[in-house]
């Protein structure tokens, strides 16, 4: 008996191989056999063009909903694929030679930063005042209006979680820092600001961030709270609904 059962487990892998190897018959257009002869006589086999038209099928269905949801926004309705795609190609290399590629590089490699006119004018400011009179310069900022058209959401509606991903987003990119490390257990944030300034910089974002976090009209209140080191400045946020308070 247990030889009659592994005689039909071996019968049943045979029939399994061999249909597996067992040619596929298709009848096809005359495009498409007149494709199929194109690339016969470069020497392309039919068994290779199938296997690669496949792959790409199977490729192009694996593309993440996201992904072909963007294709369907941009194609034109009579528009083929690959003429799509095309255009897609040239118009990502064209973005690729854009001035935005210069200043990434003066960015990286200068250390550059992308500064706005009222920051601009507090930072120079900071930089006129004595040691000890930081405060003046750093209470007049631009973050709720840079925080604001990033998200495109009113004030009443910001949570903290938009305070601080926009901050670490466009802080970073305009290279007031190179580095923002976030790190968040219940309601209370802690921000490590890395740059290649000083104390005196330090300094200056503490009080400008302490500002930002102090705001009265959003709807919960921040207990900001920090210290300034050299090419460092570390803060923690507390959180609390202002009924709370």
């Amino acid at each position: 008996m247990i030889k009659i059962k592994e005689n039909n487990e071996t019968t049943d892998e045979l029939k399994e191989v061999e249909s597996k190897d067992k040619p596929i018959y298709v009848k096809v257009d005359e495009t498409t056999r007149n494709i199929i002869d194109k690339y016969k006589h470069l020497g392309t086999t039919i068994s290779h063009l199938v296997k690669d038209a496949v792959e790409m099928y199977d490729e192009y269905n694996s593309m993440s909903p996201e992904t072909k949801a963007v294709i369907d926004t941009y194609k034109e309705d009579d528009e083929m694929l690959i003429t799509f795609l095309e255009r897609a190609i040239n118009y990502y290399g064209k973005q690729k030679n854009l001035d935005r590629d210069l200043w990434v590089r003066t960015r990286e490699e200068m250390k550059m930063m992308l500064i706005g006119k009222t920051t601009f004018n507090q930072l120079i400011a900071a930089a006129e005042a004595p040691e000890d009179a930081l405060e003046k310069p750093f209470k007049r900022n631009v973050a709720y209006d840079l925080i604001l058209w990033y998200t495109g959401k009113p004030l009443k509606n910001l949570t903290i979680e938009d305070l601080i991903n926009t901050i670490a987003k466009i802080w970073v990119v305009a290279n007031y820092f190179y580095q923002i490390d976030i790190h968040h257990e219940g309601d209370e944030y802690n921000l490590l600001f890395k740059h290649r300034q000083n104390k005196r910089y330090s300094r200056y974002w503490l009080g400008y961030f302490t500002e930002v976090f102090s705001l009265g009209d959003l709807s919960f209140k921040c207990i900001p709270e920090g210290q300034a080191f050299e090419e460092t400045l570390s803060m923690t946020i507390k959180v609390a609904d202002k009924k709370d308070i």
